[in-house]
C-alpha cells in the first residue's frame, strides 16, 4: 500500500482490543472504537487509518489524545471511527496503521464546533485515502 503523499514516514501500528469507553463519539454522531493500547511516543492527534478487523480492512479516522474539548482529566487515549462501518465490535482485536495525519489535537469553544471540524476531518481523510493506491 502506497502512503499518501504527506503520509507517514515509517509504518507506524497500534493493536488492541476495542473496549467500552464514556460513548461520547455516538453522542456526536461517530460512535468509535476505544482501542485499550499505548499509543506510546505518538504525538497527540487526528489520523488516516486503515483498520484490520477480522482479515478485512476498513478505512478510518482516529483520534490519540486527551480529549480536551471535553475538559477531561483522562490520560492519554485512542478512539478510531471507522468509515462506513456500523458493526459492534467489542472485544474485538483491531490493528491501526497509520497512514497520514490530518491535524494537531486541539480544544474546541463547543460540540458544535468539534462536530463540524469532525466531518471536516473525514472529507480530508476521503481525499487522503483516495491518493494512496490499493487502499480505496
Amino acid at each position: 500500500m502506497q502512503q499518501a503523499k504527506e503520509g507517514i514516514k515509517e509504518q507506524i501500528s497500534i493493536c488492541g482490543s476495542v473496549v467500552h469507553g464514556r460513548k461520547m463519539g455516538r453522542e456526536l454522531g461517530f460512535p468509535t472504537a476505544n482501542v485499550n493500547a499505548d499509543a506510546g511516543l505518538i504525538e497527540n492527534g487526528v489520523y488516516g487509518v486503515c483498520v484490520s478487523l477480522k482479515g478485512n480492512q476498513y478505512r478510518g479516522i482516529m483520534n490519540i489524545g486527551l480529549k480536551p474539548t471535553f475538559e477531561s482529566n483522562l490520560e492519554k487515549t485512542i478512539e478510531v471511527h471507522l468509515l462506513d462501518f456500523q458493526n459492534d465490535i467489542y472485544g474485538e482485536e483491531i490493528e491501526c496503521q497509520l497512514l497520514f495525519k490530518v491535524r494537531e489535537e486541539r480544544k474546541f469553544p463547543s460540540i458544535e464546533f468539534l462536530k463540524h471540524q469532525i466531518k471536516e476531518d473525514i472529507h480530508y481523510a476521503n481525499q487522503q485515502f483516495k491518493l494512496i493506491r490499493g487502499f480505496h
